[in-house]
């Protein structure tokens, strides 16, 4: 990788209010269940210069479900770091908001309107509030003078569809959000009916970023430094955000970061290196599990091999996806995530890795077996 930047204005820091300051504008992208705190705090130490959590419904955590309310703990979060909610109230969004900055006092509150999922749009939240841009206006005014002095940002997409994306839509609803008191905006390249699928359109992204007086920060395709820096000298965005090209990869914003800087790009780590980090990442968060349940009131007499059991079963869910995605790709990977498939315990997936770490050639064997020659 070559790829390089020495435009100090490309790598200027996204200055919002009330002192946040995002040095770095290399952003990870909220993506429900993956960003969660663990693989936020690996893809921060790595290099990326600011996160936000995974969208809470803003009902969910008015009546305290245990799973939302969990969703806002930014107990290993590097500062500066963002909540984001989601909903299609004005008058519920301000509640939850207000509990937000209550409980986890972020630097930045965030609100969705980018979500494709039908259960999500189908009660008016996420990617549904671009075709209602008086309650998308209207969320962003109410949240806006709930936290106040607290920046409030929203992230949108390019569209609906295809026409509602052509018509301009994410123009006109990112210059009423700013109207209302939004502070940056985050454009994903698709629309809602793309989800994530096909080419990210920067067309737009452009047009939202030339449209607006607030940072734009563009998220969808960026899987390289080149990318990256492509985008940031071609868009007029103040940055980018990656999501789904970090799931097992967090060294990519160091990567990403070392460009936009002018130095020498590391290479990718090799397979023992992506090993270890994904053994680091289990033990990361059964760690964060126990201190969860430790923290719990109703766990106090619960002796501590029952808080271990407990955690690695809630860690283990957490996990499994991330490990598939550490060993992506590397020599032997369809035998070592067959192996990995079938672990019952946090513990059993940390000594498949390992495992696989010390004996690659092993499973790389098992993998060639299994392909049967072509008949002549």
């Amino acid at each position: 990788m070559t790829a390089t930047m020495t435009d100090s204005q490309t790598i200027a820091p996204i200055r919002l209010g009330n002192g946040v300051a995002i040095n770095v504008p290399v952003l990870l992208a909220p993506m429900a269940g993956v960003t969660d705190g663990v693989f936020r705090s690996l893809c921060r130490e790595a290099g990326a210069g600011y996160a936000t959590t995974e969208f809470a419904r803003d009902e969910a955590l008015l009546r305290g479900v245990r799973q939302q309310v969990d969703l806002t703990d930014l107990r290993l979060d590097t500062r500066p770091v963002g909540v984001q909610i989601f909903g299609a109230d004005p008058e519920v969004m301000r509640r939850a908001a207000g509990w937000v900055m209550a409980t986890a006092a972020p630097d930045v509150l965030d609100i969705n309107m980018g979500c494709p999922a039908p259960k999500v749009t189908n009660g008016q939240g996420g990617s549904s509030l671009l075709r209602d841009p008086n309650r998308a206006e209207a969320i962003v005014r109410a949240v806006v003078a709930e936290v106040s002095p607290t920046p409030t940002t929203v992230k949108i997409r390019v569209g609906w569809d295809d026409a509602h994306r052509d018509a301009g839509i994410a123009v006109e609803v990112a210059r009423r959000v700013v109207d209302a008191g939004a502070q940056m905006i985050t454009v994903h390249g698709r629309t809602r009916q793309q989800r994530y699928e096909g080419l990210a359109c920067w067309d737009t992204i452009a047009a939202v970023a030339a449209a607006v007086p607030v940072p734009v920060i563009g998220n969808g395709d960026v899987q390289t430094p080149a990318d990256a820096i492509h985008r940031l000298r071609t868009s007029g965005c103040a940055g980018v955000a990656i999501g789904r090209a970090a799931r097992g990869r967090p060294w990519l914003f160091g990567q990403i970061a070392a460009a936009l800087r002018g130095d020498p790009v590391p290479p990718d780590p090799e397979l023992s290196a992506r090993l270890a980090l994904g053994l680091d990442h289990v033990r990361r968060q059964v760690a964060f599990e126990i201190s969860c349940l430790e923290d719990d009131p109703a766990n106090a007499r619960k002796a501590r091999a029952t808080i271990e059991a407990l955690a690695d079963g809630r860690a283990l869910g957490h996990l499994l996806p991330h490990v598939m995605w550490y060993v992506w790709g590397a020599p032997g990977a369809n035998e070592a995530r067959r192996v990995l498939s079938k672990a019952r315990t946090s513990v059993e997936l940390a000594d498949i890795l390992a495992d696989y770490a010390a004996h690659p050639e092993a499973y790389h064997r098992r993998d060639d077996a299994r392909v049967v020659p072509a008949r002549a």
